[in-house]
């Protein structure tokens, strides 16, 4: 199953697939306002909400110090 779930936090647009690597169910994607790729999580997490919360956590860690552009 390759499913898609979409999500945004902060003007940024969080994109979950049900293929995650090693035994993780979920990768993340998350790109900026522009459409542009900011990280891949192969490993998000094992249920959605975690994986949410994980990319959720990313891209306040990138805010904070400023990495994300």
């Amino acid at each position: 199953m390759n499913t898609t779930l979409q999500r945004t936090y902060k003007g940024y647009s969080i994109d979950l697939t049900s293929l995650g690597d090693y035994c993780a169910s979920f990768a993340a994607d998350i790109h900026d306002s522009s459409g542009r790729l900011v990280s891949h999580l192969g490993v998000a997490g094992n249920t959605e909400e975690r994986a949410v919360d994980r990319s959720r956590e990313l891209i306040d860690f990138e805010l904070d110090y400023g990495s994300i552009h």
